[in-house]
């Protein structure tokens, strides 16, 4: 397989990869979205996302599984980038060779409120929210609602954190909740470190929109009030509070385990 040789840093594929691994404006308005690691692009061909640019690191350009992977990416301007030129564009800090841009995905139909459904509002850090989406994802939550400042689901680091799980699911941002949750038809839960009902009492066979807030400050009040349900994880230890991530799986699984049973 032959591939198109970048050597300049001032190639104008070169410019465009670093800004849009920098810049969620220039993702906007661009509508694409950029991924680095063969994982990520192995997960976006399964979910049926072509991407339109592959780019590897030089060392990497008669690689068989690179190559056998940059096949499978029919259509797609296949390029290698001389190594110093990569390391220096790629997001991460120790760039594994490899970079896809491909559309940003979008969904055109509004959020549906009658199926289970991860809520956050304004979780502002990257890795939490790419945790939370993986978590909710592999509980089997096919939808994300995410506030105003919410870190940007397509920034490289959500995307290693969530590992691709924004392609397997309806994600929808900077939605104003309180008109999502005043419509939504099932349980909105909230959890809450104390007086609230026991996680393990409640039933939750029926759709939930499970809240999550802020990593410092929680739910907001405005927020809270939507909650039908409150409920607390109990704690037989030492300690007062799981972070966010920690009480999501807790949360999600724990339905994951009653419908099994039911």
């Amino acid at each position: 397989m032959s591939l198109e040789y970048i050597a300049s840093r001032q190639n104008s594929l070169v410019k465009e990869l670093k800004k849009l691994a920098g810049s969620k404006r220039a993702r906007s308005e661009t509508g694409l979205v950029l991924s680095e690691g063969t994982h990520l692009l192995q997960t976006m061909l399964d979910a049926g996302v072509r991407p339109c640019v592959v780019a590897v690191t030089e060392r990497l350009s008669s690689d068989p599984t690179t190559l056998s992977l940059l096949l499978a990416c029919e259509g797609a301007r296949s390029v290698s980038i001389a190594d110093a030129v990569f390391d220096q564009i790629a997001p991460a800090d120790s760039p594994v060779g490899l970079l896809a841009l491909s559309p940003l995905k979008s969904s055109f139909m509004p959020p549906d409120t009658e199926i289970d459904t991860l809520v956050l509002e304004s979780i502002q850090d990257p890795g939490n929210v790419g945790s939370l989406i993986r978590t909710a994802v592999a509980a089997g939550i096919s939808q994300i609602v995410l506030s105003p400042g919410c870190a940007d689901v397509w920034s490289p680091r959500c995307l290693r954190s969530a590992q691709g799980a924004q392609w397997l699911a309806r994600v929808y941002t900077d939605v104003p909740l309180p008109v999502f949750l005043q419509s939504y038809q099932g349980e909105v839960t909230a959890t809450v470190l104390e007086n609230g009902q026991s996680l393990y009492r409640q039933n939750l066979i029926q759709p939930v929109a499970w809240l999550f807030g802020n990593e410092g400050q929680g739910l907001t009040e405005e927020i809270m009030t939507f909650a039908r349900r409150r409920i607390t994880i109990p704690m037989p230890g030492a300690m007062e509070s799981l972070n966010v991530n920690a009480a999501a799986a807790v949360c999600l699984f724990e339905q994951v385990r009653q419908r099994q049973l039911a």
